[in-house]
């Protein structure tokens, strides 16, 4: 598709006065109309994908396309371009080509067909099924359930912990685990004392392997877990580590303290990610009635489900970076390739029983490695509410999710503050003015009094005079 073919479509819409069924105007001259996450969600379900031209205004009732003029051009593409990456399910690539068509300029983007396992494709403000459209004829509609249940078992079939783990054979599978497996599911059945050989049709109906074009192999969920040695030996699993990392202050910026890269299969993973956290943490004794009793800043039961939920629901797919955990002065994060599963939001993920990665999650499930489904982040934000501290916070973007559990310093904090050290953080550095951005409807005195608040407690401090003063990061 060139710059040619999509005003000879452009013309032909002109000769019907009206749009085609993978063509749609959008008229633009005020900016981005509000719907445009409709049109992109439709294209991006329909075979061969569609394009969508800014500039152009369908009268239907006439039956006339009128060509426009006084487009943004520059702001228009940046808030295109800022929906495709950042507000649907999954980062959209759309083509963009600047049209000269009778003397006016025109803004089209080629929306491509999505690919099967990211189906559907829905604005991630609306959530599933309200975010999530589909084109019939000339216009959008929304998604049916029965419609968004088909995507969703498509997209099943091609789950990649289910694919085959390249360069892997049967052989390289641990059987004695896969026993040991087998021996507590029939505790926990009550069907003790069955036969416990291990075949390539038991290790199929676990998960554990499949056959490819005739061939046996393990699966990815099969060799990440069960693997007789450590996983990433074999080029195709060669990324899938741990980096974790102590800093002596509050940003990336600061002295390391600590680091370590871990590999192994993935219940080793969990144990290695915890025991890094757990010697980089502060434990302190207390007197609980006549007993000492040692206890850590951070309860242990929430690290271990937040590292653990970080192996399980990481995308896999992604292996240009890893998981990471951060340990600072302040807090923990723990960063993880891939944003949420389709129809899990940050305001959901408590109620949310959604995996990209149903056979790992169910092995390690069997494992002990992940608690009933739906209870692990109700522990984490129970545990954290015992401790005296905040309830985790959680970043989702296009292509990735960050989990921060704030320490008890962070614990002080009120959510302006909070707003204000999560902006420094990542700045560096942050002036009085862009505090008042952050807080627009704050008064100066309060924005003054929670800067001082933060001096206070040493999170940040104060450099420069008057009109050059900003604050950065005490330690």
């Amino acid at each position: 598709m060139d710059k040619q073919d999509i005003i000879k479509l452009i013309m032909e819409a002109e000769k019907h006065g009206s749009e085609l069924p993978n063509l749609e105007f959008k008229d633009a001259r005020g900016g981005i109309p509000k719907d445009t996450w409709k049109s992109i969600s439709a294209f991006s379900h329909k075979p061969g994908g569609g394009i969508i031209v800014f500039g152009v205004k369908e009268d239907r009732q006439n039956k006339k396309i009128d060509i426009l003029d006084g487009l943004g051009l520059a702001v228009l593409q940046e808030k295109v371009s800022n929906l495709v990456s950042e507000d649907m399910s999954i980062t959209i690539r759309p083509e963009y080509y600047i049209l000269d068509y009778k003397g006016k300029t025109l803004l089209a983007i080629v929306v491509v067909e999505c690919p099967d396992q990211f189906k559907p494709c829905y604005y991630k403000p609306v959530g599933l099924p309200n975010g999530s459209y589909i084109r019939d004829g000339i216009t959008n509609r929304k998604i049916t359930d029965a419609e968004m249940r088909r995507f969703i078992e498509n997209s099943e079939r091609l789950k990649y912990d289910k694919q085959q783990a390249e360069g892997v054979y049967i052989e390289d599978i641990d059987t004695n685990k896969v026993v040991t497996l087998l021996i507590k599911r029939g505790e926990e059945t009550g069907r003790t004392g069955a036969p416990l050989h291990v075949d390539f049709n038991r290790l199929k109906n676990l998960g554990i392997a499949g056959e490819y074009k005739g061939v046996q192999h393990p699966t990815i969920a099969g060799v990440l877990i069960f693997a007789k040695n450590k996983p990433q030996q074999f080029p195709s699993l060669s990324r899938y580590i741990i980096r974790c990392v102590r800093y002596k202050g509050a940003s990336v910026s600061t002295d390391i303290i600590d680091k370590s890269d871990i590999d192994g299969t993935l219940d080793t993973q969990i144990e290695d990610m915890q025991k890094f956290i757990l010697r980089n943490i502060k434990l302190s004794a207390q007197i609980v009635g006549t007993r000492r009793v040692e206890q850590y800043e951070y309860p242990e039961q929430a690290i271990r489900e937040i590292v653990a939920n970080a192996v399980i629901h990481r995308d896999y797919k992604i292996t240009g970076t890893y998981t990471q955990v951060n340990v600072f002065e302040d807090r923990i994060e723990v960063f993880n390739p891939g944003c949420l599963p389709p129809g899990v939001t940050v305001e959901t993920i408590k109620d949310a029983q959604a995996s990209r990665n149903e056979i790992i999650a169910a092995l390690l499930k069997d494992l002990d490695y992940l608690e009933e489904y739906g209870r692990g982040i109700d522990i984490v934000f129970n545990k954290m509410r015992e401790w005296g501290l905040l309830e985790p916070l959680f970043k989702n973007t296009a292509n990735s999710f960050k989990v921060i559990l704030p320490g008890p310093r962070l614990s002080k904090l009120n959510e302006r503050q909070i707003k204000i050290w999560e902006y420094l953080v990542e700045k560096e550095k942050i002036t009085v003015k862009e505090c008042e951005g952050l807080l627009p409807k704050v008064p100066r005195t309060t924005v003054n009094s929670d800067l001082q608040k933060l001096q206070e407690i040493g999170l940040m401090k104060q450099l420069g005079m008057a009109k050059n003063t900003y604050y950065v990061l005490a330690f």
